[in-house]
């Protein structure tokens, strides 16, 4: 499982391309791949364990899954990334590309920003990249400076001048608008150069042409700060590798879009992060134009060591390897009569290839294999408990939320912060009428021992999970109960949204918006409880993830069964207040009513609907699976423990809370998907 790294990360810029569906010539692609992580003597900064990593993870999947050729790929680490090095980088990017051709760039290292001198700026802030030896005061000229977001945008136009097929990703703090020179709000626990930026007066050639070409991805927003994890016994950054993984996991057309939403999702559900990825421009266009193929099903074995009964296969991290899951080997001819199918069970798991160990049969290079059964671990949440006065006046308070951490289902007490994914931290804030007062450049309130306790739960960085996580303590009891209360419903809510399964189900869903209305003719459409709706669009389910859905719209599903075998078909709401409930079928409903059999599709607007009573984000889930299962698993409220009739149900019982676990299931059994929007005003 995942370890979070207890600093700050800054790290990850893109830029790929799309080939349009007129094209018949496939066009060339190119790749610039930036890592950055030795800030030692950097004042402020620590140095970065992730970068290398990240560049290494991403070159392998550009050479083997989109083929890129090697020689197409310039690469500048450490001490090759500074600030005029990147700028040459460029330069020799933008010369050796083509009109048409696909273009990736990659950013991964500390961003920053500093006081923008042209004006151009309504924040008064640019953003920045920064480069290696900048601000060490160890070389000469811009290069002892940031890279500045104007700069990258200049950088940008010839490249842009002949091919809109360019996606530019940065993995980094702040970095939403980092090439568009755009911020949205103050930044938190970042070091800003305070030394004035010879480059921020400079008038930068601007792109003049309406929008930016291509896609730009930032792995947080302007206010936000990038982190790195553990995966595979190394460090990354977190985007990356979900990056990485999602983009593995493409199919030829699926879109930029459609990646990075994955790619989204399982960032915004991990543990210990606080960061929201963003995307802008052309996010519709197919991935490098859908010329590649589509990712392997049968694995090919690719080592073999007989006397110790272990096998290596060319699948990994990436493609969502765990520990624990068997494979079996697939023969178009199947086994000889009478002999036992080869399989084996994954033991070790590395980013592309893993190991197993033999389990029956026998296995040789070049045999292919298939997985059959997918382990799903679960550990506890870790904890810590912390505090401005942790170590006298409050020392009781601090001992007895450390024994409430100790009995609460589903989390475990961490040592410190360190080895935690979040922080109780306990501390007595000023106020000054309703707002609280923060020192300069601090990311929590300051304290006062004459004040009252309150208990915020934070990630190791000081982001606040939630308001619902900054509970008072005057009256212990009831301030410890209702965190208790918080705490289950987060872990239940975090576990639900990672829980996905490894194939995408035969299962179409399409999404109806509705809106009150008391003239709707034509468009009118009766929900229970008799209030007419008018239309406002219909599309896709993933679609859902870039509607415009206000306070007391309601939104009905119709389901498709696209296999060639029966399925139950569950519709989950997360709500922005943590509380789960079944959409479809409703409690009490019969199992089988949850049937969809195959080559049919299920009208549901005449017996169920999902409405908005409140602004936040929403989340709708959606599981099939070969057998029925009980609705009451997804009440928030938990399940009784007892025996379950399939491994789904047992799987999603642990998914709801449990202090370390791992459940096996067979993944032609059950299937997943998910999508996370906004409810406005």
């Amino acid at each position: 499982m995942s370890r979070w790294i207890t600093y700050p990360l800054c790290l990850l810029s893109v830029l790929c391309s799309t080939l349009p569906a007129e094209t018949v010539a496939v066009p060339s692609s190119h790749a610039l791949l930036i890592g950055i992580q030795d800030y030692a003597g950097v004042p402020g900064l620590r140095s970065l364990d992730g970068p290398d990593n990240d560049i290494a993870l991403v070159r392998e999947l550009l050479e083997t899954r989109f083929q890129v050729p090697k020689a197409n790929i310039d690469t500048l680490l450490d001490a090759q990334a500074t600030h005029s090095g990147i700028r040459q980088a460029f330069a020799r990017l933008a010369a050796r590309a083509k009109p048409g051709d696909f273009v990736y760039i990659q950013y991964s290292g500390h961003g920053s920003y500093t006081d923008d001198k042209n004006g151009d700026e309504p924040s008064g802030k640019d953003q920045t990249w920064v480069s290696y030896g900048a601000r060490s005061g160890r070389l000469a000229g811009d290069d002892d400076y940031d890279v500045i977001d104007d700069e990258i945008l200049e950088w940008l136009i010839p490249l842009w001048e002949k091919t809109d097929q360019v996606v530019f990703v940065s993995d980094s703090c702040h970095s939403a608008s980092v090439s568009r020179g755009e911020l949205k709000g103050g930044v938190r626990a970042v070091v800003e150069d305070l030394r004035p930026n010879p480059l921020a007066g400079k008038p930068f050639r601007k792109w003049g042409r309406g929008d930016a070409p291509g896609v730009q991805i930032g792995a947080a927003r302007d206010t936000e700060s990038a982190v790195e994890l553990s995966r595979a016994g190394k460090t990354y950054g977190l985007f990356t590798w979900f990056w990485v993984e999602s983009l593995n996991g493409a199919r030829p057309g699926d879109t930029w879009d459609q990646v990075f939403t994955r790619t989204s999702t399982l960032v915004t559900t991990q543990r210990g992060a606080f960061q929201r990825p963003q995307i802008e421009g052309e996010r519709n266009r197919a991935v490098f134009g859908g010329q590649f193929v589509a990712p392997q099903e049968n694995i090919p074995v690719v080592g073999v060591d007989r006397a110790a009964g272990l096998v290596e296969v060319q699948v990994g991290a990436v493609n969502g390897a765990t520990v624990g899951s068997v494979y079996r080997l697939q023969r178009p001819a199947g086994p000889a009569p009478g002999a036992p199918a080869a399989s084996l069970e994954i033991t070790r798991v590395g980013p592309y290839v893993s190991q197993g160990r033999l389990r029956e049969g026998t296995l040789q290079v070049g045999d292919l294999v298939t997985e059959v059964e997918h382990a799903y671990p679960f550990e506890p949440i870790r904890l810590a408990v912390e505090g401005d006065y942790a170590q006298d006046q409050d020392r009781a308070l601090v001992a007895r939320l450390a024994e409430m951490v100790k009995v609460l289902e589903g989390f475990t007490l961490a040592a410190d912060r360190s080895q935690a994914d979040w922080v109780i931290y306990l501390l007595r804030p000023r106020r000054s009428g309703s707002q609280y007062v923060y020192a300069p450049r601090a990311t929590l309130p300051e304290s006062d021992k004459a004040l009252a306790p309150e208990a915020w739960v934070i990630s190791p960085h000081e982001e606040l999970l939630s308001e619902r996580m900054r509970v008072p303590l005057q009256d212990a009891e009831a301030g410890i109960q209702l965190l208790e209360t918080n705490l289950r419903k987060f872990a239940r809510v975090q576990e639900i949204k990672r829980l996905a399964s490894r194939g995408r189900p035969p299962i179409a869903v399409t999404v109806k918006q509705v809106r009150p209305s008391a003239h709707c003719e034509g468009d009118c459409v009766p929900l229970p409880g008799g209030r007419d709706y008018a239309l406002v669009a219909s599309y896709a389910f993933e679609a859902l993830a870039r509607a415009t859905i206000r306070r007391d719209d309601a939104v009905i599903f119709s389901v498709e069964n696209a296999g060639n075998r029966e399925y139950y078909v569950y519709l989950l709401n997360i709500g922005p207040d943590g509380g789960i409930r079944a959409v479809f079928p409703t409690l009490g409903a019969m199992k089988e009513h949850a049937r969809v059999d195959p080559g049919t599709t299920r009208d549901l607007s005449s017996e169920t609907a999902l409405w908005f009573n409140a602004p936040g984000r929403e989340t709708v889930k959606v599981i099939a699976s070969a057998e029925p299962i009980d609705v009451r698993l997804f009440e928030m409220e938990g399940y009784p423990e007892r025996g379950f009739k399939n491994p789904l149900e047992r799987l999603l019982a642990q998914a709801m809370g449990t202090r370390g676990a791992v459940v096996s299931l067979r993944e032609a059994d059950w299937g997943t998907l998910q999508v996370e929007f906004p409810v406005t005003e």
